[in-house]
This record gives C-alpha cells, sequence and structure tokens, in this order.
C-alpha cells in the first residue's frame, strides 16, 4: 500500500512539473536595464503594413498593422476572456499605467477593474492626479501574442508587474463560424470609451530582467 501511495506521488510530481515547464515560457535573452514607466508610448508610422493572416477552426482573420508601438507600463489589472470570438486570438487584456499613474503613491487612491473587454476606474477624493490624467495615462490593451512562447509569457504576467511591450497596433477583420467580425485598434492615447483599446499584436515582452519573444 505504501509502495502504490509513493507511486502515485512520484506521478503526481512528474505529471505537475511537466505541466509547469511546457507552460512556462522560455527567455530568448536578458536585459538588466530598468523598464521606463514614466514616459509615454512610442508610436511610430509603419514603413509596411502587410497583413497578418491567422486561420484556425471556425476562425479566417486579416490583421492589418496600423503602426509600431513601444509601451513600459505598471500592469493594473489583468482580465482573461474565453467566450467571445476575440478571445481566440486575443485571450487576455492588460490595463496598463504609465507616467504618474504608474506610481505607487498615485495607484493607493485608484482602483480599477475589467469587464467585457473593458476596463473602469475608481479614485477618491485625495487622490493627486486628475481623471483627465488618469485616462490619458492608462489603457486597456487587448494582447494577440505574435507565437507560444509570447502566448506564455502574457499568461505569466501579474497585477502590478512591470512590463515592456514592443508590437504593432492592428486592426482585425475576417470571419468567424462564416459571419463577419471586425475589431479595430485605437491610435492615439486621448480617446475614451467604445473604441479606445489597443490591439497589440505583440512581438517581445520584457518582465524583469527577462526578453520574451
Amino acid at each position: 500500500m505504501i509502495k502504490v501511495l509513493v507511486l502515485i506521488l512520484i506521478l503526481f510530481t512528474v505529471i505537475v512539473a511537466g505541466y509547469y515547464f511546457l507552460n512556462k515560457p522560455t527567455p530568448i535573452e536578458e536585459d538588466f536595464s530598468s523598464i521606463d514607466t514614466i514616459q509615454d508610448p512610442v508610436q511610430s508610422s509603419l514603413w509596411s503594413n502587410e497583413p497578418i493572416i491567422i486561420t484556425k477552426k471556425n476562425l479566417q482573420l486579416k490583421l492589418t498593422p496600423q503602426a509600431t508601438y513601444k509601451i513600459g507600463a505598471i500592469v493594473l489589472s489583468k482580465k482573461k476572456y474565453s467566450s467571445d470570438w476575440s478571445s481566440h486570438i486575443s485571450p487576455y487584456d492588460l490595463a496598463l499605467g504609465w507616467g504618474e499613474v504608474s506610481r505607487q503613491e498615485n495607484l493607493d487612491h485608484i482602483k480599477f477593474k475589467q469587464v467585457l473587454r473593458w476596463y473602469r476606474y475608481r479614485y477618491d477624493a485625495q487622490c493627486p492626479i486628475s481623471q483627465d490624467y488618469i485616462s490619458k495615462h492608462s489603457s486597456n490593451h487587448h494582447i494577440i501574442p505574435a507565437n507560444s512562447n509570447i502566448a506564455k509569457a502574457v499568461k505569466s504576467i501579474r497585477k502590478k508587474d512591470i512590463v515592456e511591450l514592443e508590437g504593432k497596433l492592428v486592426n482585425v477583420k475576417g470571419k468567424y463560424k462564416g459571419k463577419p467580425v471586425n475589431w479595430n485598434t485605437s491610435t492615439t492615447r486621448n480617446d475614451t470609451g467604445n473604441g479606445s483599446c489597443e490591439i497589440l499584436y505583440v512581438t517581445k515582452i520584457k518582465i524583469g530582467n527577462h526578453i520574451y519573444r
């Protein structure tokens, strides 16, 4: 009986360890410089907007790049989605903050929440920064990983992590189960409401000292 229990324990440990390593992202390189969360995201025009084609079961999509994009920020909130068509390419949203929104002394006065692929926030009367400043220095990002390693890195991100993301802002158009679908990115940090989220096709992530591609 004891031998059977030991074998079961060993098997369970092997399965758990295997699952952990299979789902752990692989860092491609290390960078020990600090991530700058104070500067605004850097958005640049493209030399070419050659589309990215994604084909999965019931899903045929064309991603059209609108701009290159790089952001250093604190993760204000993270939300996983699985019920809508967009979750097949973008299972996670990251609400990110930069500038004064990335400072903990200001975040102590602000609460963030994500729902239905939106993000919301509340702030108290003692908050040192204004609503206008918060809205222009935080944003919800629909994350589309460029590959499985990036996807694992996104999955590993936690609230309050300091991250740097690079990639392209994209518009998405195609069909899901034969019906047309459309999803457009914001290309400005000054908009609010419907259509103000960034749809980011991520090709590089820095978390701590590790870089994932």
